[in-house]
């Protein structure tokens, strides 16, 4: 029986990941290593899964060094336990130090970038061959991710990467221009139009699948507003000043604590019904918006969504995930994510510069005729499935 390594980050990465196990599992031996805030979500979905620290190499005192160190910056919330920050950190950091062949030399990357810093090659190698793997999946994350098709094209292992969002550069345009994959799942034509243009990937590399998390949205009903009154729910995130892999500085300062704030108020005027949502892996603290309710990351997100007429957000998938229910979008523009790809760039939402755009904008996608647009035709995760079969031979 062949096996199949899945390498995945959390956030939206580990969804697009995870529908993927219960399928492969009943013709493959498959091994899920779930990076930082996934592996509490596989435990979850109850996939058992693999971190950094299940692996005996990072139990070096060079490595729990390191990872101890960086480990200090890092709160401790439940989520991602010690030990996986600290074999996480310090195997990442272990390597960088051996790229650059200077230890000062990566702390002054590691100051400057941050985790943006890590590819952690060397790592990936010791977990592909200890696992004995013959065949990597994974999203478009770099880092980890990235590293670990790049074992696997230099042990000549077949590959599979599936975007997880209609976006390339920074993800996997690289995937696509390096030739790290041997097949390229992505959410449809327009993404495929976007590779095939802006990068050197071979048309047959690239299919369009749908992505598996938007299969049960098929199947959702939305329930009709009765409120009278918008039902918004900001899919939030960090947005911060600098690009977090790319030399981008366009970001208007402060814009997501601005956004929230015009929305507190819309709501205390009863003008809007809003819950607010974080992202998986962000660290939140809503209590100066007392208008705003919270959906938190544990509840379903398609029941919220069932729930919801206009989405908000900057670059959330969640946006895509509203669109393919019929929801309104509103994006938040001019930050450092939407220099490079936009949902109002490509004619999907109404796009906010300023807070006091929004009460304007939401009305306008609420007041929208429903539209329904699945974004492909088929079911993503027989798709999907089908592709890696014939990668897997």
């Amino acid at each position: 029986m062949k096996h199949i390594l899945m390498v995945c980050y959390g956030g939206g990465h580990m969804k697009v990941l995870a529908p993927l196990y219960a399928e492969l599992s009943l013709r493959y031996r498959v091994t899920v290593l779930a990076l930082t805030s996934a592996g509490s979500y596989m435990r979850e979905q109850g996939i058992p899964s693999l971190g950094f620290r299940d692996f005996a190499f990072t139990r070096s005192s060079d490595i729990q060094a390191y990872g101890q160190q960086l480990a200090v910056d890092v709160p401790e919330n439940g989520v991602v336990p010690r030990e996986e920050t600290v074999a996480y950190l310090g195997s990442s950091f272990f390597d960088l130090v051996n790229q650059l062949k200077d230890e000062g030399e990566a702390y002054e990357l590691y100051r400057k970038k941050g985790r943006a810093a890590f590819l952690p090659v060397a790592s990936l190698r010791k977990i592909i061959d200890e696992l004995h793997v013959d065949a990597v999946i994974t999203t478009n994350a770099p880092r980890a991710e990235r590293a670990a098709l790049i074992v696997a094209k230099e042990l000549c292992l077949p590959s599979v990467c599936v975007n997880d969002n209609l976006w390339i550069r920074g993800g996997v345009s690289d995937v696509a221009d390096f030739g790290l994959a041997d097949r390229i799942c992505v959410l449809n034509d327009f993404v495929k139009g976007e590779l095939l243009s802006k990068t050197c990937v071979d048309v047959d590399v690239v299919k369009v699948t749908g992505s598996p998390v938007f299969d049960p949205l098929k199947l959702a009903r939305w329930i009709p507003n009765d409120l009278g009154v918008p039902r918004v729910l900001l899919a939030d995130c960090e947005l911060p000043e600098k690009h977090p892999y790319l030399d981008l500085r366009n970001a208007v300062q402060g814009i997501e604590c601005a956004i929230r704030d015009e929305l507190n108020r819309l709501a205390s005027e009863g003008v809007v019904d809003v819950y607010f949502r974080p992202h998986p892996s962000q660290e939140y603290d809503y209590s100066a918006y007392p208008f705003c309710k919270l959906s938190d990351p544990k509840e379903s997100l398609i029941d919220r969504l069932s729930r919801t007429d206009v989405v908000v957000t900057a670059i959330s998938t969640v946006g895509v995930e509203g669109k393919a229910m019929g929801l309104g979008l509103v994006s938040i523009e001019k930050t450092v994510f939407s220099t490079l790809e936009s949902y109002e760039k490509i004619g999907m939402s109404t796009g906010v510069v300023h807070p006091e755009q929004l009460r304007g904008a939401i009305f306008k996608e609420f007041e929208k005729d429903r539209e329904l647009d699945f974004l492909y035709k088929g079911r993503a995760l027989k798709n999907v499935i089908s592709v890696v079969e014939r990668v897997v031979l």
